[in-house]
């Protein structure tokens, strides 16, 4: 995991990429993003120090923060991507407290051969 310092996140509230609304909804993931290159890294510190720190405080918080995130990243979900993105969640959280109690982090076996399938 990324080593870097944060600052206190006990709800999604606390996340830098959330925001509420003018009717105090909470938006999950930024909108109108332009997708240049740099935010590759922006986006594994959101996930490997934000949403990291919020699950050592709340596993629960950080399932639904990593799930609407997902969610809204699709900007349409149906019961089908629902499901998918909860289950994500669930996975992801699981594996943030395998590495908080000392797990490797997951490495896939060839990058290169993944992207040629994509």
């Amino acid at each position: 995991m990324i080593a870097k310092q944060t600052p206190q996140i006990r709800s999604r509230d606390d996340l830098s990429f959330t925001a509420r609304d003018e009717h105090g909804r909470l938006i999950n993931w930024p909108r109108n993003n332009p997708g240049v290159n740099a935010d590759w890294e922006k986006g594994i510190g959101y996930f490997e120090g934000e949403i990291a720190a919020l699950a050592a405080f709340d596993e629960t918080e950080a399932c639904y923060a990593i799930e609407y995130a997902i969610a809204d990243m699709a900007r349409r979900t149906t019961s089908l991507e629902g499901g998918f993105a909860q289950s994500v969640a669930r996975a992801a959280v699981l594996g943030l407290r395998a590495m908080r109690n000392g797990a490797a982090r997951f490495e896939p076996a060839d990058d290169d051969e993944s992207e040629e399938d994509a």
